[in-house]
């Protein structure tokens, strides 16, 4: 006869406005993490941040907490774009977010081969950008001057063309909230309405009543990919400040605006809420309650963040692949201000991430009677 497993509480943490606010520690988070650490109950941080390698991310987290961390306790927003590669890794992709060769450099890690950012396209094309005075020295500092090539292999820009010579963008992934609207606005749309996903051209069937979304996206564009829902963030500032979901609608309405309202804007979103960031988040807990103890198995998640907008009707919405009960805490240390009706009602409400981990541990039987300063393991 086969014996239950022991069944244990385990944490998914959203971190900005949670843990963090900006580069500082929120009081309490430390000593949180550590109280988790040192019972062995399983967690993982679930963030829409990114920009980094998960590997990167961590260290930066644990040196700020003062922590050893592990890397497979860690889902950013894009993490999910792993799932990519295998369609996009060889095909040229643009890359968006971010500022330098971060984006860059984060891409090909991932395993995407040809990576184009916009600085590179504007390397190439001298006048697609419609206002450049602010931003052309970073552009021309960062941006790559690709050669000529017919075969892909090497990315090449036309503008002002419609031969069909320049190379072809099969996919246009947001890593992070771009830095240079305009001139990112404008690569995406002009993308979007060309043919084969060629920069400088526009393609013969937009505006074609006769076909599917009036002719728009009909002719090989590019597939548009988003990893941040997230409307606005909490910094140090005193108010949220926009986030990669304000880029996005800022694009949705000048798409509606660009084809008279005839056409949808057709893309695909991940992160939190997104269904597929917390069957990524599963799988990590799995594996970490495994690590930790192979006797024990997840029975309640517990949700930690500072959103109503994404943690909160993320953990409500979501349904387990494994029997996991999610429940969602939402702290009044970020985007929720202390005193406010959320949008999306929390199954519990916390001053902070201290007082949530307390709170929801007491809750399983697991009392800490306060948590203090304790020895991480």
């Amino acid at each position: 006869m086969v014996r239950a497993r022991k069944r244990t509480v385990a944490f998914a943490f959203d971190i900005d406005g949670v843990l963090m606010k900006g580069t500082k520690p929120l009081p309490g988070a430390r000593e949180a993490i550590q109280e988790l650490q040192r019972r062995n109950i399983p967690f993982v941080f679930l963030t829409n941040g990114g920009g980094l390698t998960e590997e990167a991310h961590v260290a930066k987290l644990g040196q700020r907490l003062d922590l050893v961390l592990d890397t497979k306790q860690f889902i950013q927003s894009h993490t999910p774009f792993h799932d990519l590669v295998p369609e996009y890794g060889n095909k040229t992709i643009l890359a968006l977010g971010g500022h330098g060769q971060q984006i860059r450099d984060l891409a090909q890690a991932y395993g995407f081969k040809k990576v184009v950012t916009s600085s590179d396209i504007m390397k190439g094309c001298a006048h697609i950008h419609p206002f450049p005075e602010m931003t052309r020295a970073h552009h021309d500092e960062h941006g790559r001057r690709c050669s000529s090539s017919d075969d892909g292999s090497a990315p090449s820009f036309t503008s002002g063309s419609n031969d069909g010579t320049g190379t072809q963008i099969a996919a246009i992934l947001v890593w992070t909230s771009p830095r240079d609207w305009c001139l990112d606005l404008q690569l995406v749309g002009d993308l979007l309405l060309s043919s084969g996903g060629r920069i400088g051209t526009r393609s013969p069937k937009n505006g074609d009543s006769a076909l599917p979304n009036n002719g728009y996206l009909q002719d090989g564009q590019p597939r548009l990919f988003f990893c941040n829902p997230d409307f606005e963030w909490c910094t140090e500032h005193e108010h949220p400040r926009f986030a990669q979901g304000a880029f996005r609608e800022a694009l949705r309405g000048i798409w509606d605006f660009a084809t008279r309202g005839l056409a949808k804007l057709e893309y695909t979103v991940i992160g939190k809420p997104t269904d597929g960031t917390y069957v990524y988040a599963e799988k990590a807990l799995r594996r970490c309650a495994e690590d930790l103890n192979p006797a024990r198995e997840i029975g309640t998640v517990y949700m930690v963040g500072d959103n109503p907008e994404s943690d909160i009707i993320g953990a409500n919405s979501f349904q387990s692949r494994y029997g996991f009960t999610w429940k969602s805490v939402l702290v009044e240390t970020g985007i929720h201000v202390a005193g406010s009706v959320p949008a999306h009602q929390p199954y519990h409400m916390a001053k902070d991430v201290k007082e949530a981990v307390e709170w929801a541990l007491n809750k399983e039987g697991v009392g800490t009677k306060g948590i203090t300063g304790c020895i991480a393991t």
